[in-house]
């Protein structure tokens, strides 16, 4: 790994200082980094931004809010090269002014690289608990793929343990199918947890089907996915001779060829039957008993 990565930790707690006020603080004027009327339509919204999903009633009650009271926490934003503010945390709040009417908002403005917008989006996000978990895991992933940060990293920066990164990234090989239903809220990351544990991409598509029909709980999911594993365990097992039949069939093929012999069999009814031989003159008698 380079040596020259730009870490995190206490840096992305200092790029998180800018926007991360108390509403009854006003910013002072004389702050190079703070615009207080900003024109919207300056403001373009960050492509990478990792939530994808904005509820409408949700931004109506927000803008509702602004109305009353204004917009009282500036959202971070950086400039492009065309001139226009790209926002980095707080797309929320810039279409909920939107809806409310405002032609001019109050934004922070600092010079961000597009790894730290990235950084600063999910923490925004996650911190308010915005994202679907395949919204989260997505960003996780395009944080470790494109810009070269750690799980440990990931782990640090947004406060949660490197397991719950690594189960969260997880859900990404999930069938697209179900990782829709965990987006559209109608299954639970947790069930999609317990459907990683099927090897069969249409056992996985089975079951979650089943939870969306009957509403299973996570538990409830455990359960029968246990019964399940143990039918097919039970089934494997029937089809296999049992060791007795074995042992006595070994043995009577080694009486008759008078050499040691092992069958082995597998419970997809496929094996091997070895025969040793302990000198030139052994294996010569076998291939003449074995050809006549």
């Amino acid at each position: 790994m380079a040596k020259n990565r730009k870490k995190l930790g206490r840096g992305i707690s200092k790029l998180m200082e800018g926007y991360n006020i108390k509403p009854e603080v006003k910013p002072l004027d004389t702050d190079s980094d703070y615009i207080a009327a900003c024109p919207i339509d300056q403001i373009v919204p960050n492509k990478n931004q990792p939530r994808k999903q904005f509820l409408e009633n949700e931004i109506k009650d927000l803008a509702d809010s602004i109305k009353q009271n204004g917009l009282l926490q500036p959202i971070l934003t950086r400039k492009l090269e065309n001139g226009k503010y790209e926002i980095v945390a707080g797309e929320r709040r810039y279409r909920a002014s939107k809806k409310a009417g405002l032609k001019e908002i109050p934004v922070f403005v600092k010079n961000l690289s597009d790894k730290d917008v990235l950084i600063l989006s999910i923490i925004e996000n996650v911190q308010r608990e915005d994202l679907t978990p395949i919204e989260e895991a997505k960003a996780y992933q395009l944080m470790i793929a494109d810009y070269n940060v750690t799980q440990q990293e990931v782990s640090e920066a947004v406060s949660k343990s490197r397991a719950s990164i690594a189960n969260m990234i997880r859900l990404l090989k999930l069938p697209q199918k179900v990782q829709d239903y965990i987006s559209d809220f109608k299954i639970t990351a947790g069930h999609g947890k317990i459907l990683l544990s099927l090897e069969n991409q249409d056992d996985i598509l089975k079951f979650a089907e089943r939870i969306v029909k009957e509403h299973l709980s996570v538990r409830e999911l455990e359960r029968l996915i246990k019964e399940e594993k143990g039918k097919k365990t039970k089934k494997k097992k029937k089809s296999v001779p049992k060791l007795p039949q074995i042992e006595e069939i070994s043995e009577k093929l080694s009486s008759k060829f008078k050499a040691k012999i092992k069958v082995k069999h597998n419970s997809d009814n496929k094996g091997k039957i070895m025969i040793e031989y302990n000198s030139k003159e052994e294996f010569e008698n076998l291939v003449d008993m074995l050809l006549n």
